[in-house]
């Protein structure tokens, strides 16, 4: 039995749909092929916790064990190689080190005629590409394969029939509840009016309303609503949203790291619009270019999630995001 399994994520709330949604793609998995989901969705949206709430929860459905790795794919330094992610699974698979081959190909095929008969789950966090996860998906049919990451992996999806999970922010009622959560129950229902108003101004995202929760349980006799009137100052509000080494700024540099030159400067035209909304026109108009100039940048930032497309031709970019964009367009380096 391999074990190689991630913690469970702490506090961990809500998402039935996603975790169902989950479920769905394994259960509906057609004979011969290795089920492959994507859990997809912007920096700080909760995508690990999300993939790994689900493998702990169904840890009997795949009695031959766990592999889990992080393929670091937006963190500081260079993504992780197959080979390198290769060599820990065959390890954790009971492989001689002598006998792992050196070569990705060959420790590839290595690992899918290991697994080949077993019932196993590979949780694959934190991808940058396509091309960086198919060397490690394990291809048996008992086998199913969860991947996160910030990119949507279109390439994944057109050749390895993945499924797409989607995750987006949370609404006043779940970010209430992780708050709650957090600070505990009576702590939040004191203030109910500053607990919505700090989801909203977290933008919904996990990441941000847990940095939250780390500044008001470090100030025991602050009220929610002194921490939200902090925030509404744009100028502090990434800042305030950090907790040492991480937070939203932090989350939101790896990200922007990832992107071309000219990728980077179209957001920052982009975070110049007033209320987040735009089309390929305004965003044009904005980045000072014609309209089908821009329009492949756009559908670059909307793949990896820094904008959404909510609908043709309909762009939103969340606060937050403006906010470090203006940061980093002003020199100021994400504001902490």
């Amino acid at each position: 039995r391999s074990a190689r399994r991630a913690a469970a994520p702490a506090r961990f709330l809500g998402r039935e749909q996603q975790l169902a949604a989950l479920s769905a793609v394994v259960r509906s998995a057609v004979p011969g092929e290795s089920p492959l989901a994507v859990v997809t969705g912007p920096a700080g949206v909760g995508k690990t916790a999300c993939a790994v709430q689900w493998a702990h929860g169904h840890a009997e459905a795949f009695p031959d064990g766990q592999l889990f790795a992080d393929l670091r794919g937006f963190n500081e330094g260079a993504p992780a190689e197959p080979a390198e992610i290769l060599r820990d699974f065959l390890l954790a698979l009971g492989t001689p080190p002598d006998r792992i081959p050196t070569s990705a190909q060959s420790a590839s095929a290595l690992f899918r005629s290991l697994v080949a008969g077993r019932r196993l789950l590979v949780v694959l966090d934190n991808a940058q590409s396509s091309a960086q996860v198919r060397p490690l998906l394990p291809g048996g049919e008992h086998c199913a394969t969860v991947v996160t990451s910030r990119s949507r992996l279109d390439g994944l999806v057109a050749t390895d029939v993945a499924r797409p999970v989607p995750l987006q922010a949370l609404g006043a009622a779940e970010g209430t509840a992780l708050l709650g959560a957090m600070l505990g129950a009576e702590r939040v229902a004191d203030d109910p009016d500053a607990a919505r108003e700090l989801v909203e101004l977290c933008d919904g995202l996990p990441l941000a309303l847990r940095a939250a929760a780390a500044q008001l349980t470090a100030r025991p006799r602050w009220r929610l609503a002194r921490l939200a009137a902090a925030l509404r100052d744009e100028r502090r509000r990434l800042a305030l949203l950090s907790a040492e080494d991480t937070g939203v700024a932090a989350a939101l540099r790896m990200s922007v790291a990832r992107l071309s030159a000219d990728d980077a400067r179209l957001l920052r035209a982009l975070a110049a619009n007033a209320d987040g909304h735009l089309n390929a026109s305004v965003a044009a108009s904005l980045a000072g270019s014609a309209p089908e100039d821009i329009q492949d940048g756009l559908d670059r930032l909307a793949e990896m999630h820094l904008v959404d497309e909510e609908a043709t031709d309909v762009y939103t970019i969340s606060t937050l995001t403006q906010l470090f964009a203006r940061d980093e367009g002003s020199g100021s380096g994400g504001g902490g």
